[in-house]
């Protein structure tokens, strides 16, 4: 007997290994859901709810990590961590259905996450779902600015940044974002005139060149609504629709599609706001809040993609976490979308000034690509095309 190995589970899953090992087809539906290990977060919990939890999970096998207030009964709600095979969670998820303290809900919420655990994110454009087939999108900056932080001024000229939104499309953009404002640390708001004078002509050509698909970055409603007149497909606002709340009504009101992205405060003093107890939590807590409010005022979910904000009011260290946890963003049921190139935390693991920080760029969308994101937003096109063609099928070897 040779030595015990211990598989990575996340290399295929337990499904995989036991077709690799020719086990029977319907033993593996059995087994598979008794192999997969899963852990919950939970928020919020009514502290009589979350003793039941605990009880009944432990009933069939699994285990319930609640705060240590939580048994002597010191607190009225509990944050509470779920853990158990698919299966477990799958019987606790039914047993709760007749409960009361919100449970009922919350076996809901279990089902609705359990279902959409192997399926594919979609994101919605023009009709046309653009992740079909489970296709990493390459979505091309054009900075059409003085003062943006790597390319500001270089193609401020309507006739340079249409040459170059078209290069982008030539070398694999799957999306041309244009933006008229910079909103990199410390910048400062332009006026709604300014903003449309330089983004509107430069979508007209494009859209009328025959880019398919042309996404406008701005966190104003009238230069949204502008933008979408002369043939941008997609809002992306910084805010999440929160700067403005008007642009959710501009967004559904014209069938566009929303990109939604976290941030804390406006450019001018998001870095000085990176005190986050739970990262990861309080990010997914905003981007849902806004997921729900657009979906409330009339964007279609299916249209809604979310972004954690790289480098928007949190700390190199705090970019890394997000990078390596992104998968955990899935729980929201959106494509991802992640914006990392060239920017600061980059210089600061590298040491490299902006113009030299391509290839620590490729590194970062290679591994938010692994850990989950559908959307990588670059400046770099041609090479983060390349550089995806080898990380795409690496994911798709080890799913997240």
């Amino acid at each position: 007997m040779r030595r015990p190995r211990l598989l990575d589970p996340g290399h295929g899953g337990v499904r995989a290994e036991m077709s690799r090992m020719g086990v029977d087809p319907h033993g593996m539906r059995i087994m598979e859901e008794k192999g997969r290990l899963l852990l919950v977060r939970l928020d919020d919990i009514d502290i009589r709810a979350a003793l039941i939890l605990k009880q009944d999970m432990l009933s069939i096998g699994g285990d319930v990590a609640l705060c240590r207030k939580a048994g002597s009964l010191e607190v009225k709600t509990t944050p509470a961590l779920l853990m158990g095979t698919v299966r477990e969670v799958r019987e606790l998820a039914e047993k709760i259905r007749q409960q009361s303290f919100g449970l009922r809900e919350l076996g809901g919420a279990l089902r609705d996450l359990l279902s959409g655990l192997d399926s594919q994110a979609s994101f919605v454009v023009g009709g046309k779902n653009l992740l079909e087939g489970g296709k990493i999108l390459v979505m091309g900056i054009l900075n059409v600015t003085e003062d943006s932080f790597f390319d500001g001024g270089r193609y401020a000229d309507v006739d340079a940044a249409v040459e170059h939104g078209f290069r982008m499309a030539q070398e694999g953009a799957d999306i041309i974002d244009v933006g008229g404002e910079s909103t990199r640390p410390g910048s400062s708001p332009i006026q709604e005139e300014e903003e449309a004078q330089r983004v509107l002509p430069v979508i007209r050509r494009l859209k009328a060149g025959g880019v398919m698909c042309i996404s406008v970055d701005t966190t104003k409603a009238s230069v949204a609504r502008k933008a979408v007149e002369e043939g941008a497909d997609i809002i992306n606002d910084i805010s999440g629709m929160n700067f403005e709340p008007s642009m959710r009504e501009v967004c559904a009101g014209m069938g566009a599609s929303a990109v939604l992205m976290h941030t804390r405060g406006k450019p001018e003093t998001m870095q000085e706001r990176t005190d986050y107890e739970d990262l990861l939590g309080e990010v997914c807590t905003w981007l849902e809040d806004s997921m729900d409010q657009a979906i409330k005022e009339g964007i279609a979910p299916e249209s809604i993609c979310v972004d954690p904000g790289i480098g928007f009011g949190k700390t190199a260290e705090q970019n890394i976490e997000l990078i390596a946890r992104l998968g955990e963003l899935r729980s929201l049921g959106k494509a991802v979308m992640v914006g990392v190139s060239r920017k600061s935390f980059i210089g600061s693991l590298s040491g490299s000034p902006v113009e030299e920080r391509l290839y620590g760029s490729l590194a970062a969308a290679s591994s938010a690509v692994l850990n989950g994101a559908d959307i990588v937003r670059v400046h770099d096109v041609v090479q983060t095309v390349q550089a995806l063609s080898v990380a795409q099928p690496i994911r798709r070897a080890a799913p997240c």
